[in-house]
Parts: structure tokens; sequence; C-alpha cells
């Protein structure tokens, strides 16, 4: 519960910045999915949304719920780059650095560019660590994912819409996730544009 209610959180942080992620999301969960009441947000139709799928890819790269995930070498080890590591030893995996990375994503590394993910059929577990790698792969993966979609795609097409009214600065509440320092406090309005008062805060 706790790594989804983060990911979430950051979903809806980088959404309300990026308004052209939005319409995109809104134009393809419309489009594959339908509309109002008649919407179909069954599994199988779910899957079929490849622009919302790497919305949530590129906030867990930013965002991952689990920032680092500490080793311990119970016997002497080498790398595969040849680093040798005396039994003992603690190595740290630091997701979160990994995912901000230049060398691995390129110059625009820090942005918020869910497209990145667009041409790429399966991105390597080695390049993307979020859920770790192998054979400690988290199970959870595809639920996780297909909970960040469906809250996309049934919210973002809803009657409503949510506002950083406060403006969240975007700070780390560094614990065992990477919760949000303050939580995030949002405003709920209709789209209406003839109703200005917020509905929930």
């Amino acid at each position: 519960r706790d790594t989804t209610a983060c990911a979430l959180s950051w979903t809806f942080y980088e959404l309300t910045r990026h308004p052209e992620v939005v319409a995109k999301v809104v134009q393809e969960v419309e489009s594959v999915c339908g509309v109002g009441k008649d919407a179909d947000y069954s599994y199988d139709t779910a899957a079929k949304l490849k622009y919302v799928h790497c919305v949530a890819l590129e906030v867990l790269r930013l965002h991952p719920s689990v920032t680092n995930d500490p080793r311990y070498a119970v016997k002497d080890d080498v790398l595969p780059d040849g680093t040798r590591i005396p039994a003992g030893a603690g190595i740290d995996l630091c997701f979160y650095t990994m995912g901000r990375k230049e060398e691995i994503w390129g110059d625009d590394a820090l942005e918020f560019r869910p497209e990145r993910f667009m041409d790429e059929k399966e991105t390597s577990a080695f390049k993307y660590p979020v859920f770790n790698a192998g054979p400690r792969t988290c199970l959870g993966r595809p639920l996780a994912i297909m909970n960040m979609k469906l809250v996309m795609s049934i919210l973002l097409t809803s009657e409503v819409e949510i506002v950083d009214e406060i403006g969240h600065d975007g700070k780390y509440c560094w614990t065992l996730v990477e919760s949000m320092k303050g939580g995030f406090e949002v405003t709920i309005r209709r789209r209406r544009k003839d109703v200005e008062e917020p509905l929930a805060r």
C-alpha cells in the first residue's frame, strides 16, 4: 500500500505540471476505453493503453517508490565490471540515482518525458531496476503498473480535475519508501468552466 500510494502521489505531482501529457492520456483512454458510463476499464482493455503505460514507467523512473536496495556479501565476490567485493562488505543499489543518470537516459534524464519509452518493446530491468531485476524481480510489478494506469484513466477522464494550488516543492520525506514531504494536498474541481468553487481539498 505504501509503495502504491507513493507512486500515485508522484504521478499526479508530475501530471499537474505537464498538461500536455494529461491531454495525451485523455485522448488515448477515450480512444481505447470509451467515454462515460460505457467506458471499458477491464484488464484486457487497459493493457492496450501504451502511452498511459509509458507515463507510469516515467513516473517511477524519476520517483521510484523504493529508492535503494542494500546488499551484503556473504563471501568474496566480483562484479561484472571487475570490481572486487570482499566478504562482509555492503553495497547499495540506488534506483533513484540510476533513474536520473545521463549516462543511462541521455541529456534529458531529469526531464519528465514518457515518450522515451514508446519505442522500447520492454525496457531491460537492469537499465530500469525500479522493480529489481533477475530472479528477485518484484512479483507485484504488473499489479502496481495496472493500478497506476487505471487510476489515471478513470480520474483524468472524469468530470473533475486535480489542481496543485499550493505548489508542492517536490521534496521527499526519505523513509523506507519515497514519500512526498508534507503529502500532496490538491484541490478537486469540476471541469465545467462555469463552476469556480472547488469540490474538495
